[in-house]
């Protein structure tokens, strides 16, 4: 172990490291000398630590302890494939952070806790399939470059980088992202550059900071986009795109079929075009028993993808809840029908170039209501199903089947009895298919016969 001078004291310099120090800033040089880990003597005044170039595989809770001074660390193509949370902890004066060249999985939400003057966060050519929304949040106000290029993420925390009020730089290029949420620019008054080549994206939101509402901005007179490589689908929804004039533009159109692997600066903005949604096939009228499951089916085609909404009878669009599951593909579920389902149901396709209707008739048919004690057995058949309903709670039930065929020999049901409970003191019982020439059904509990 070396000794060094320092401002006045004798201080250890980790073997094999160089250590200088210019203008009382101590350096610790560590790079590309075969460490397994962080040496554990680096002097706690240091204030630029590299490591790049090594075999470190971890980041443990004590690696940086106490140095509050460090304002550069490098840790750049090692293998590290774990931070322990709270990790960088004490680096209160860290500026520039470089992870790039790792094996990091997963970003955690305490993983660069601490971190509150951080400027510069490099975490490319790592494999991150997932990054916590929580991750940055102590240098959400004083990041300025952030560089997650050649990962493996499909989806960033949009809602944490739309926060980074002093963000600079940009980097996402070469992931598998699939989509950009809406507004995630709009308050990046200092984006000057923005990379998102070579992922998945096939549609990209307008977003006033390129589209002109807010250009130039008070920082920057132009701004970088960078969007090639993508799958882009070439519709009215990219139009503003087209409208950008821009040095770089180097995108190019996957689809639609006519427009493909053409740049976007050679195909004329009449042809980025939409269609209007047209719904091929829907439910036209359902009758449902009262208590049993509704489902009503609406299919839509357009360019781009139809979004579909259900309206209720009394001009409510249908949300999710306990009761109801309303899904992408435009089928409606009621799980357990009452008697005010009971209506006409709209199904609305809706995408960029319009909409398009269609009426779904849904008849609830109620259940009989008696009042008295046990003993009534009351069949409803329903599109050629027999349907048995009490009025108080099932305890005892037996059924068999006569045809009034082969001189009236009973023959037994097959079929297991499917008991749907509606209410506290109502239950259904589907017996069985009924074709209704020639059949007698029977119902027996232990108040007498139905």
């Amino acid at each position: 172990m070396n000794l060094k001078l320092t401002w006045g004291v004798v201080s250890a310099c980790p073997f094999h490291c160089v250590c200088r120090n210019l203008s009382e800033s101590l350096s610790t040089l560590c790079a590309d000398k075969g460490l397994l880990f962080v040496p554990p003597h680096v002097d706690r005044r240091t204030v630029e630590l590299r490591l790049a170039d090594n075999f470190i595989m971890e980041v443990s809770g004590s690696d940086f302890v106490n140095m509050s001074g460090l304002v550069d660390l490098t840790l750049s193509r090692n293998t590290i494939h774990q931070i322990r949370p709270m990790a960088f902890a004490d680096l209160e004066s860290l500026r520039s952070l470089h992870l790039d060249g790792n094996r990091l999985t997963i970003l955690g939400p305490r993983d660069l806790a601490g971190l509150v003057n951080l400027q510069h966060l490099i975490v490319n050519n790592n494999q991150l399939i997932k990054v916590s929304t929580q991750a940055f949040d102590d240098f959400l106000l004083t990041l300025e470059d952030l560089d997650m290029s050649y990962n493996n993420l499909r989806k960033v925390p949009w809602e944490s980088i739309q926060n980074m009020a002093s963000l600079h730089t940009l980097n996402l290029d070469h992931n598998l992202i699939d989509h950009i949420a809406e507004g995630a620019f709009g308050e990046l008054y200092k984006l000057a550059r923005l990379d998102m080549t070579s992922n998945r994206l096939r549609t990209l939101p307008p977003d006033p900071l390129f589209t002109g509402a807010i250009s130039p901005t008070p920082y920057n007179a132009v701004i970088s986009l960078n969007f090639g490589g993508n799958p882009l689908h070439c519709n009215c929804e990219l139009l503003w795109l087209r409208r950008l004039i821009r040095g770089d533009d180097m995108e190019t159109c996957a689809t639609p079929p006519h427009l493909a692997g053409r740049y976007f600066w050679s195909i004329p903005e009449e042809e980025f075009t939409c269609e209007p949604p047209l719904i091929t096939r829907h439910t036209h009228k359902l009758w449902v028993l009262e208590g049993q499951r509704a489902t009503l089916k609406c299919r839509a085609i357009g360019d781009p993808e139809p979004v579909i909404h259900w309206v209720s009878p009394d001009d409510r669009i249908v949300a999710n809840s306990s009761r109801t599951s309303s899904f992408s593909n435009g089928t409606l579920d009621i799980l357990v029908t009452v008697a005010r389902d009971d209506g006409a149901y709209t199904c609305i396709a809706i995408n960029a170039a319009g909409e398009a209707t269609a009426t779904v008739d849904l008849k609830i048919i109620p259940l009989p209501h008696r009042g008295g004690a046990g003993g009534n057995l009351f069949f409803i058949v329903l599109q050629q199903q027999l349907f048995l309903y009490m009025q108080t709670q099932i305890m005892y039930l037996t059924t068999s089947v006569f045809p009034l065929l082969n001189g009236g020999y009973p023959i037994s049901m097959q079929n297991p009895l499917n008991i749907y409970p509606l209410q506290h003191d109502t239950s259904v019982v589907q017996l069985f298919t009924l074709y209704l020439d020639g059949w007698i059904a029977q119902g027996k509990d232990e108040w007498g016969d139905g």
